[in-house]
């Protein structure tokens, strides 16, 4: 459950690393909204010729042009491609060229670590992606960072000797996934005394800016006091830069995606680092079906596996299993020593 702390701070971030960025039209549906309907707002959506949209706690709505929200396409406010236009100008302050790099990957990063999701025509060179052009839409995704999120699994990746396990969380789209991950950087690079833990120097490979959320090179969330980042770096350059030049010795990844991931994360494993990654999925037995993951696990890679949903909100813990005997050793409602 959110905090009113949390609400306030949702609130405080939307009101001002995002509306200033947004289309004045627009901007004005959106600030209709009633203030206590705001607080759960995690994503912003505008479509060329589509209703405006947004998606919180509860679902995703349409924002009416007084603000109201409900499931009634008809009545929302329509977006024109202008104005999708126009808030990609704000968010680039009006230097789209600047940020070319990150707009044919797909994406921006706002100050606050807020992540904006671009789609529009492709533009090739060969195989490459060189541009994205005509911008029709925009998925505007509030940075949501809660710490202390993952204390109650820090415990379980770590034994009682003060070392870590090598851990992979499993989480379905919009369960809390990265924002787990991002905490639980914090908690082994900041230390915590309540488990005997000191910190430990950590590197984070970002290859989709969202653990760290980087904006012009600095991270906009705190991953802890040791923690070096290396921003929109692919996994598996990512890992070989980071074992070379900055002695990590736990390196954080997001989204093990292909077989070159996991060859990656061998090297890291067999160099004694400690390796904390992510994969989508629900369960152990889906990843058994995926090859880039699969072979991980056969060879124990993996000490501990957490998966999570979002029955309980995003984050909730399903159920962590250990990865020498694949038993589980918690599960929602019932705890196992």
């Amino acid at each position: 459950m959110r905090t009113e702390d949390e609400n306030a701070i949702r609130n405080t971030r939307l009101q001002r690393d995002i509306m200033p960025c947004i289309a004045q039209t627009v901007r004005a549906a959106l600030e209709k909204i009633a203030w206590g309907q705001r607080d759960s707002i995690q994503e912003i959506r505008l479509r060329a010729s589509k209703p405006l949209m947004l998606h919180n706690l509860r679902g995703d709505w349409f924002v009416h042009n007084d603000g109201g929200l409900s499931k009634d396409a008809l009545r929302a406010y329509t977006v024109s491609q202008g104005e999708v236009v126009c808030t990609l100008e704000l968010m680039s302050q009006n230097s789209i060229y600047a940020y070319q790099e990150d707009i044919k990957n797909g994406f921006i990063t706002l100050k606050g670590g807020h992540r904006i999701g671009l789609t529009g025509r492709v533009v090739m060179d060969g195989s490459n992606i060189k541009n994205i052009k005509d911008i029709s839409g925009l998925n505007i995704r509030i940075s949501n960072e809660i710490k202390g999120c993952a204390s109650g699994v820090a415990g379980y990746i770590t034994d009682h000797r003060g070392g870590v396990y090598n851990t992979l969380v499993i989480s379905p789209p919009q369960c809390g996934k990265t924002t787990i991950l991002r905490d639980i950087t914090r908690i082994l690079s900041d230390g915590m005394r309540d488990y005997g833990l000191r910190g430990f120097k950590v590197g984070v490979i970002d290859e989709r800016s969202e653990i760290a959320a980087c904006f012009k090179g600095v991270p906009q969330n705190s991953l802890g006091v040791r923690t070096d980042v290396l921003d929109a770096c692919p996994k598996t350059l990512g890992m070989e830069i980071m074992l070379r030049s900055m002695s990590p010795e736990i390196i954080v990844t997001d989204e093990i995606g292909n077989q070159g991931d996991s060859d990656a994360i061998l090297k890291v494993v067999n160099a004694g680092i400690k390796i904390i990654t992510s994969a989508h999925g629900y369960s152990i037995s889906e990843m058994k079906a995926r090859q880039e993951v699969v072979s991980l696990m056969e060879q124990r890679i993996f000490e501990r596996y957490i998966v999570l949903s979002s029955i309980n909100g995003p984050g909730t813990v399903e159920e962590v299993i250990d990865g020498m005997t694949m038993k589980k050793i918690y599960w929602r409602d019932l705890k196992c020593c």
